[in-house]
């Protein structure tokens, strides 16, 4: 058996396969035979090469694509991120609270006032609020506190703790200096990235007087406002009426058992 190579039809004979030529092809004089198997071959390398070339010619494209989508992928984990972390203390929700207070802070560096930015603890589109949080710039803390939250003692570091985590989500939370965003830290020798040294200090003072307490300093005994000031700046507008202390579900609440019209101070200074 023989084969057409321009059809691919099969043939007895040379001969026969001659006069095929010739009548359905208009060739004339001798040709190559093609037996079955080269034919089937041939076709299929015809077939198999162009596939082949588009397979190698589509590799660019492919590793093209996979690379946008790494590098999108990177910029939204980047954005977005921060927000799947938990804040450090459980939000808390509306309720008539344990313990209700507004200690009063300021940041004194070489004699300038940092802003205590609004919303510190406010996060998620104020769909969490923290148990130490700040409804404006006044530099009023506002302590909320369930009766189960009251176990803790709630310190100047919590704050500085929900602060920091605050900034992370929302740049303008974030302590500015001269223009600078600082980190937001503070310890016995370091406040907002200022480090003590031979030459400046880091000083609290609470009332006036130094504290060696630093970051463990119980809040919960500094409040500031009370229903003499309510009406007042630092207190107004946000921080209205006296503290409620040990109040109870049905809003009955006892009489604080500590002083109002505390100041505490953080200073980095020269030494």
């Amino acid at each position: 058996m023989v084969n057409c190579e321009t059809c691919g039809k099969e043939f007895a004979t040379e001969a026969a396969l001659a006069q095929h030529l010739k009548d359905k092809h208009g060739l004339s004089g001798p040709q190559n035979v093609v037996k079955p198997s080269e034919s089937k071959e041939r076709r299929r390398e015809t077939r198999t090469k162009p596939r082949s070339l588009r397979k190698r010619n589509r590799h660019p494209v492919a590793i093209g694509l996979v690379a946008v989508a790494v590098v999108v992928g990177l910029g939204l984990y980047l954005v977005v991120a921060p927000s799947f972390t938990s804040p450090p203390f459980a939000c808390i929700a509306a309720q008539n609270y344990y313990i209700h207070i507004h200690p009063y802070i300021q940041i004194w560096v070489d004699g300038k006032n940092v802003t205590i930015p609004g919303n510190i603890g406010i996060t998620l589109s104020g769909g969490c609020l923290e148990p130490i949080h700040t409804h404006d710039a006044s530099g009023i803390l506002h302590i909320e506190l369930s009766q189960a939250e009251a176990n803790k003692t709630w310190t100047l570091g919590d704050f500085f703790s929900i602060w920091n985590y605050t900034c992370s989500l929302q740049p303008a939370q974030c302590p500015t200096v001269n223009g600078t965003a600082r980190p937001v830290v503070f310890d016995q020798t370091n406040i907002l990235g200022f480090t003590a040294d031979t030459s400046h200090k880091v000083t609290l003072l609470v009332d006036g007087v130094q504290s060696s307490a630093g970051a463990s300093l119980n809040l919960e005994q500094y409040d500031y406002c009370s229903a003499a000031i309510s009406n007042t700046p630092p207190c107004s507008p946000t921080a209205g009426g006296p503290p409620s202390w040990k109040c109870s579900s049905t809003g009955q609440c006892g009489v604080y058992p500590y002083t109002t019209g505390n100041k505490i101070i953080i200073e980095f200074t020269t030494a």
